[in-house]
């Protein structure tokens, strides 16, 4: 069995002492001298014409220095990609839900900015709103966006195989409509950002963001500013789930603010403002329709999704793709139907959300499975079995699976769980239900871009330096790359010095989303750290005069294999290769990929060229309080197929975050609107878990070693949310019999439900 010195250990992350002492420096920490303070001025209305905005009042304001309106941006729209952009940093003509940002001030205090906003005189003409996607399709509905036809921002059309002989072939047709609700991120740390414009025009911002390099290609995009004029740099960051990858419009306001007042300016959302003006989870309806044999052979599936995109796009156009991806590609189908449509609504817009769009297809699908089970008197897990994916196959969408341990996770979450004992010897208002999943594990080229970049260099006194563009948002990214980079070197991880996300001194990396860090980063530091392994042992084989191949490292030490006492230091191979060679132990590495198939479809994304697939089975019990219907869960199993673990210490702490997340999002967490207006922006009200209402959560991690992942490792960060609530769900239903179809499984639903019974 091949031995690792560093990967697959359990290592603390790297950075947890300074974050336990307090002395990690966040965004927010970061304060400059003669440093301003932004305040944004946001639409009151869900959907109004701007007709005039007066701002003298406000610049008269003793403290003021700076107001912006749409006058002063370049007025380019931007989104995640030009073909979706549809958002101005500052809005000119329309306001498209509560909150759209209109003006913004800078100031020597808050309060001063806070006072500036009150008198800034805006007159908007009201217009009608909508506020449910499918009465936003239907013509003569308000139109929020001009540009499209029936507020329809993307529509997605697939067919594979030949549907209707497919559900010809069935022995059972059973049709469904499942809806999922908006969810916040709800990180610890809000949207933050601190600009500085210096003399010679370059700029210089401090935000925690997911991604520094694309946010730079972003903000030059939108403020019209030449990327290398620049620099983006994260501290620590706290959480983000998906909302700090695409560019706010407070960042580029910061920017600009900070332009036109010659001063360093800084802007730190409240809870209320991180709740009412960034994205959120994106709200689904999807109907499905299943056709499936005797003996549980799923032989047709359709789907027809209406995905609530809120005012403007962000990542909504991706998130559909996704959703039909993962619904399309989860389990042996070969007739498969699906048609999204991604709908404009005067509410908050929808953005990147742990799972992508996944969460909602696997709840629609795996509700779907346990409901066919039923009907067919199998195993739930049975039926999971019977369709699962395998090993080095190709999906009926033309997905292509390299490793895959869904049947290992199937198995080793039935045994886990004690899943035949306890479904024999049921207990009155105890369940246990399973889901499972499939996503990507290593981001995808599907847009193009999957890069990530690293740099490895030892220097003339022996001290290594590893530099990545990807920033660890909290989830260990951090000590996993040093973990792979010591590893191949066979050395102490501690040994390693490391620089990330700064856009001046770190390889262009895309971001860390998508599950891609470990795979696609850590692809680009394996390859760096070999290039200088090799030249380390070509310096060694000459001092020592001994074939590559005869030579080991170990504790930044080379010898000759069996001879201990003769050995070369580090330093010493540095130090000769600088002052005598003038050459620098420096190696680059570059991961994007994989190649894209002529499969491809870039409007389906038929073909979807993801280097990596993941899969995974929780296996949730739950009790019920048939008095209140209040849902408790009191164990939960997860089993994941990984690739490999590089720190199953950290996968786990992943595993059972995700988890706490996903049962929030089953059974609690619901932003409510009215009329387009959050009603709940706050944690009173918005109903996050705590550590008491988490269960005893049990991680298996199956090990399928992926043959293109670096040390066979794949991704983990988003999976384990995605199967989390059609697994409670169907808990809930083994349990009392009342099937939930729309989230979340509040008290109120369930009560109901028994009710009916």
């Amino acid at each position: 069995m091949e031995q690792h010195s560093a990967v697959g250990k359990r290592i603390p992350q790297r950075d947890a002492v300074d974050k336990v002492k307090g002395s990690a420096i966040f965004t927010n920490d970061i304060k400059l001298k003669g440093m301003l303070y932004c305040k944004i001025l946001r639409s009151p209305l869900p959907h109004s014409r701007i007709i005039n905005i007066d701002v003298s009042k406000a610049e008269k304001l003793i403290g003021v220095k700076a107001v912006l309106t749409y006058k002063d941006t370049p007025q380019v729209k931007f989104s995640i990609s030009p073909t979706w952009a549809d958002k101005l940093p500052l809005e000119s003509e329309k306001a498209r839900y509560i909150g759209d940002e209109i003006a913004a001030v800078a100031a020597v205090d808050e309060d001063t900015a806070q006072e500036a906003l009150d008198l800034i005189q805006v007159d908007f003409e009201e217009l009608p709103g909508v506020y449910d996607p499918v009465e936003a399709m239907k013509p003569g509905a308000p139109v929020i966006h001009d540009s499209v036809e029936n507020n329809i921002s993307k529509a997605i059309h697939m067919e594979c195989g030949n549907i209707e002989e497919g559900f010809a072939s069935g022995d059972l047709i059973l049709e469904d409509t499942f809806s999922t609700q908006a969810q916040s991120h709800c990180s610890l740390e809000t949207h933050c950002c601190v600009a500085i414009c210096e003399p010679n025009d370059e700029i210089k911002i401090w935000v925690n963001t997911q991604a520094p390099h694309a946010l730079r290609q972003k903000l030059s995009y939108a403020l019209n500013i030449d990327a290398s004029k620049i620099h983006v740099i994260t501290p620590y960051l706290g959480g983000g789930f998906g909302s700090k990858i695409d560019l706010e419009p407070a960042q580029a306001i910061c920017i600009l603010l900070s332009k036109k007042s010659g001063r360093p300016v800084r802007i730190s959302n409240t809870r209320k403002d991180q709740f009412i003006s960034t994205r959120i989870r994106h709200p689904t309806i999807s109907e499905l329709k299943f056709g499936v044999k005797r003996d549980g052979t799923i032989v047709a599936k359709q789907a027809r999704v209406v995905m609530d995109n809120g005012a403007y796009n962000s990542h909504g156009p991706a998130v559909l793709l996704y959703n039909n991806v993962m619904f399309s590609s989860l389990y042996r189908v070969e007739n498969i139907k699906y048609e999204g449509y991604l709908v404009y609504t005067n509410k908050n817009w929808g953005g990147a959300c742990r799972g992508y769009g996944d969460p909602q297809a696997t709840f629609a699908q795996e509700s779907m499975m346990d409901m066919i089970a039923e009907r067919l008197n199998m195993d739930p897990i049975d039926l999971r079995l019977k369709n699962a994916n395998n090993p080095n196959e190709i999906t009926a969408n033309k997905v292509r699976i390299t490793s895959c341990g869904l049947r290992e996770c199937l198995t080793q979450a039935k045994e886990a769980s004690n899943w035949a004992e306890k479904k024999e010897t049921k207990s009155k208002y105890r369940g246990l239900g399973i889901a499972s999943m499939i996503y990507t594990g290593g981001g995808s080229i599907g847009s193009g871009f999957n890069y990530s970049g690293a740099t490895m260099q030892i220097n003339a006194d022996g001290t290594i330096h590893l530099s990545v563009g990807a920033v660890d948002i909290g989830q260990g990214s951090n000590t996993i790359l040093t973990q792979m980079a010591a590893d191949v070197l066979a050395v102490d991880p501690e040994a390693i010095r490391l620089t990330t996300a700064d856009t001046d001194t770190t390889l262009p990396c895309m971001g860390t989303f998508g599950s891609r860090v470990t795979f696609c980063a850590g692809s680009a530091v394996f390859q760096a750290t070999n290039e200088v392994k090799n030249m380390l042992l070509e310096e060694a084989s000459e001092i020592l005069e001994a074939n590559m191949e005869d030579l080991e490292m170990k504790d930044k030490e080379i010898f000759v294999k069996g001879s201990l006492g003769v050995s070369v230091t580090f330093s010493e191979l540095a130090s000769r290769a600088h002052y005598k060679r003038k050459k620098t132990l420096i190696g680059h590495g570059y991961y994007n990929g994989p190649e894209v198939s002529d499969d491809f479809d870039p409007t389906s994304y038929v073909g979807y060229p993801s280097p990596a697939m993941v899969f995974a089975t929780h296996i949730a019990e739950v009790e019920i309080d048939p008095g209140t219907g209040k849902v408790d869960v009191i164990n939960f199993v997860a089993a994941h197929d990984l690739g490999r673990a590089i720190n199953p210490l950290l996968v786990e702490g992943q595993i059972e975050g995700a988890v706490a997340q996903g049962i929030g999002w089953a059974l609690t967490e619901d932003l409510k609107f009215e009329n387009g207006k959050i009603v709940n922006p706050n944690f009173h009200d918005y109903k996050i878990l705590t550590i008491k209402d988490v269960p005893k959560i049990t991680s298996i991690l199956v090990e399928t070693i992926d043959p293109n992942g670096p040390f066979g490792a794949k991704g983990i960060g988003e999976c384990a949310m995605v199967p989390t609530a059609p697994a409670i769900v169907n808990a809930i239903y083994d349990a009392i019999g009342v099937r939930i179809k729309d989230l979340p499984a509040t008290p109120e639903k369930i009560f109901d439900g028994l009710k009916k019974i």
